[in-house]
């Protein structure tokens, strides 16, 4: 988000978490992930152009496109267990987004998770709609990364990866 931030100077960019403290971090000098170059690509924008807020309803709300980046750990218990991805904050996320818009949006799965989500995500988002008439469009740019594999996954700027 950084980077869009960085790049397209004239977008607002809203980064929003429930974790405060990720969010102080974030609006600190001591960033919470590590990656080359992200200091000063944040340090240019913040404040500017790109905000880091807990205040997911507001932001979400007021947003065209919603970029949703939640763990998915393996599932612990059930059908699946110790092998499959567990989607339960998946499904809060869709629900908290369908809730919270009056307009439609387009909504990017931008996490670790299985074949097939961006399909159970719309049958989320369209049972949980809030307001008449609000349409999602479901996008994929999938983590190629395991749980706690690190920060990053974005694409480089040379277009390979």
């Amino acid at each position: 988000m950084a980077m869009i931030a960085f790049k397209c100077p004239d977008i607002t960019v809203v980064v929003v978490d429930i974790n405060q403290a990720r969010i102080d971090a974030w609006n600190s000098d001591a960033l919470p992930i590590y990656e080359p170059g992200l200091p000063e690509i944040v340090a240019a924008c913040r404040g500017r152009n790109l905000f880091f807020s807990t205040d997911t309803h507001k932001h979400v709300g007021e947003a065209d496109i919603v970029f949703v980046s939640v763990n998915t750990p393996t599932k612990t218990r059930g059908v699946g267990a110790g092998k499959a991805a567990d989607l339960t904050y998946w499904e809060g996320a869709a629900r908290m987004i369908a809730a919270v818009s009056m307009t439609s949006k387009i909504v990017v799965e931008k996490s670790t998770v299985p074949v097939k989500t961006a399909e159970a995500i719309e049958k989320v988002l369209t049972r949980n709609v809030a307001a008449p008439g609000v349409r999602f469009d479901i996008l994929s740019n999938p983590e190629f990364l395991a749980e706690g594999g690190g920060g990053g996954g974005g694409a480089r700027e040379d277009g390979r990866g």
